[in-house]
């Protein structure tokens, strides 16, 4: 392989603001639902919008499909511009005089968004050595948390300050004008797919329809990331549980950060990560039954704080695995990811719309029981993923018979 035109300080310098980027996406995006009793009242409406979350929804979907399309047609560089752009325009979202406008620029911002979350996985692919993927790829993944933390711990302050929540809006969305300024100097581009037929083929969308990984990975996602996006986004506004519902989502994005990081640690320790995966299965799915069905206040607490440790201790470890399909290019990733968070988040949208319809016309409580059996999919899931460190894998030949006999 030739050698690479990015040197070590420089791929660092990359990755971090590729990390910075999608954290303020993310804390943009939690805004916004927190600020939705604020535009609820400001627009004059009377129930709880789901158009709000599922706008992001719907552009992860169309921008995550069309992401590595747009990655091979403008190059990495670009490709993250074109991405940070998109995001800025949540900014827009200040000078909204009425709900639809809101939500167009929520759209563009979940574009945005999608777009970027692709570019990242194939960076860390072309930059570092496959030691290095699950530290990085690690670090990625705590993007969302992280901004989803810095939005929850700061929101109260802002808010006091600002007052008008189109400020509030305006203010987070001015933290990702300043990256895509950083970017335009820092970013640069790699080759992402061979450009001569000797340098092997290109990878297709078709080509990744064809792989049987990427169902076994959405079916066993999906449920974790409805979960994930309720206590986010929904669990805040509900009235009824015995502990305060944006404790409960702070609690989460808190702990997930130090669940990340135990996850990098046991993603280069563990020899078996299958094992990993079902215990997060279990014990995501379990706290979470008890945080909304046990009416014990100290008991909740304790589980919201372990919740979101729990969910993320595997994420590093199961974000790796495109990374180990047999010849894994930045390119092939990149299609792989594309296919995968499209269909999630197709799946995601639908369900988030039949829960908040749930809690619209029925209850807190069944809302709540739906996400939780729904988030049992991951569990069942990790017993149809490959088991990529199992000595014997998919592309491992049986051994001939005179070997396999003394």
């Amino acid at each position: 392989m030739a050698t690479k035109p990015i040197g070590p300080q420089r791929a660092v310098s990359i990755e971090i603001l590729l990390f910075l980027a999608y954290c303020f996406f993310s804390a943009s995006w939690m805004v916004g639902s927190v600020v939705t009793p604020d535009i609820i009242s400001d627009f004059h409406m009377v129930r709880l919008p789901a158009s709000v979350n599922n706008a992001i929804s719907l552009a992860k979907i169309v921008g995550n499909f069309v992401a590595a399309w747009i990655l091979v047609k403008l190059g990495p560089k670009k490709t993250v511009t074109f991405a940070c752009i998109l995001i800025c325009t949540v900014l827009l979202a200040a000078f909204s005089p009425n709900l639809s406008l809101f939500v167009i620029t929520r759209f563009l911002l979940g574009f945005g968004g999608a777009v970027l979350m692709i570019t990242m996985t194939p960076y860390v692919v072309y930059l570092f050595e496959p030691s290095k993927h699950s530290l990085w790829i690690g670090v990625n993944n705590a993007g969302p948390n992280t901004g989803n933390l810095i939005a929850l711990l700061s929101i109260t302050a802002v808010r006091a300050w600002l007052g008008n929540w189109r400020y509030v809006v305006f203010f987070y969305g001015a933290f990702s004008l300043v990256f895509l300024l950083f970017w335009l100097f820092v970013g640069k581009d790699y080759p992402i797919a061979p450009k001569k037929k000797e340098e092997g083929p290109i990878y297709r969308y078709r080509d990744g329809l064809k792989e049987p990984f990427l169902y076994e990975f959405l079916f066993t996602m999906t449920g974790r990331l409805v979960m994930y996006t309720v206590l986010l986004y929904l669990v805040p506004l509900n009235p009824t549980l015995v502990v305060d519902g944006q404790f409960i989502s702070l609690m989460i994005a808190l702990t997930g950060i130090p669940g990340t990081i135990i996850g990098i640690i046991l993603a280069k320790k563990l020899k078996r990560q299958m094992s990993l995966f079902r215990f997060s299965g279990i014990a995501q799915s379990v706290l979470f039954f008890i945080v909304i069905l046990i009416p014990h206040a100290p008991t909740v607490t304790i589980c919201s704080v372990l919740l979101g440790f729990v969910i993320f201790i595997s994420t590093p470890s199961l974000f790796t695995l495109p990374t180990k399909l047999p010849g894994a290019t930045p390119q092939k990733v990149a299609v792989i990811l594309t296919l995968y968070w499209s269909m999630a988040y197709t799946l995601q949208m639908i369900i988030y719309a039949i829960v908040v319809r749930l809690v619209n016309y029925k209850t807190w409580h069944v809302a709540m029981v739906v996400t939780a059996v729904y988030s049992l999919t991951f569990l069942i899931g990790t017993f149809l993923l490959p088991d990529f460190d199992k000595p014997r894998g998919r592309e491992e030949l049986p051994k001939p018979q005179d070997e396999a006999e003394p």
